[in-house]
C-alpha cells in the first residue's frame, strides 16, 4: 500500500516536469520564429537605410531574444543548465544596452537633442560603443548556450551557428576596441546577418520536435 501511495507524488512530479519542458518548447518556438522574422526585417531595414523600422525591430527583438533564451534554459538537460543559465544571464546584458541604446535612437537623437557624437551613422559615436558592446554580450549568451545543446543533427547545427555567432559578437567587440578596421566589422555583420537568422529558425525546428517527443511520452501534457 505504502509502495502504491509513493509513487502517486512521484507521478505527478514527472508530469509536472513533462508539462514544464512542453510548455517551454512550446514558448520557445514561437519566440524562435518571431526571432526569425524581426532578424529578417531589422536586416532588410538596416540594409536599406530604412532606420526607424530598422530600430523598432531591434527594440521588439530585445525581449524576444530573452524569452528564446530562457526558454533554452528551461529545455536544457540538467546536467548542462550551468552553461543555458549563463547564457540567458548576459543576454540581459545585451537587453539593457541595446534597449538603451535604440531608444536613445529612436528618441532624443531624432529630436536633434544630442549632437553627432551620438548618431549610429558616425562609427566614432558613443552609440556604437554600446552597439559593440550590446553584441558582444549577446555572442557571450550564445556562445555559453550552446554546450546545452544535445547530440541531435538540429541540435549540433543550432550548436555550430550558435558558436559562430558568438565568436562574431565578441570578436566585434574585441575588434573594436583595438581599432580593427571598420570593413573587416561590416564583413562580419553581414556573416552575423545571414547566421542568425538560420539559426532561430533551425532553433524553432528544435523545440517543435521537443514538443513532439514530450507529447508522445506524456500524453497528458498537451492537453
Amino acid at each position: 500500500m505504502s509502495q502504491d501511495t509513493d509513487s502517486v507524488p512521484a507521478e505527478s512530479n514527472r508530469l509536472a516536469g513533462g508539462t514544464a519542458v512542453y510548455e517551454a518548447a512550446t514558448r520557445g518556438f514561437w519566440a524562435a520564429i518571431a526571432a526569425t522574422a524581426l532578424l529578417i526585417f531589422a536586416g532588410v531595414t538596416a540594409s536599406t537605410a530604412l532606420k526607424t523600422p530598422s530600430l523598432i525591430a531591434g527594440i521588439l527583438l530585445v525581449p524576444v531574444f530573452v524569452l528564446l533564451m530562457a526558454c533554452i534554459h528551461e529545455s536544457a538537460p540538467a546536467g548542462k543548465k550551468a552553461f543555458s543559465r549563463l547564457g540567458l544571464l548576459f543576454s540581459l546584458g545585451y537587453a539593457v544596452l541595446i534597449s538603451f541604446n535604440y531608444y536613445m535612437e529612436l528618441t532624443l537623437v531624432a529630436k536633434g537633442l544630442y549632437t553627432d557624437a551620438f548618431a549610429m551613422d558616425n562609427p566614432q559615436s558613443i552609440m556604437w560603443v554600446i552597439e559593440v558592446l550590446g553584441y558582444g554580450f549577446m555572442g557571450f549568451s550564445t556562445l555559453l548556450a550552446s554546450w546545452s545543446f544535445g547530440k541531435g543533427k538540429l541540435e549540433q547545427a543550432v550548436r555550430w551557428l550558435f558558436t559562430i555567432n558568438g565568436v562574431l559578437g565578441i570578436g566585434g567587440m574585441v575588434g573594436f576596441a583595438i581599432g580593427l578596421s571598420m570593413s573587416i566589422l561590416a564583413a562580419g555583420l553581414i556573416v552575423w546577418d545571414v547566421i542568425m537568422p538560420v539559426s532561430t529558425i533551425l532553433l524553432a525546428l528544435v523545440f517543435r520536435s521537443g514538443q513532439r517527443k514530450m507529447a508522445r511520452a506524456t500524453p497528458r501534457v498537451s492537453g
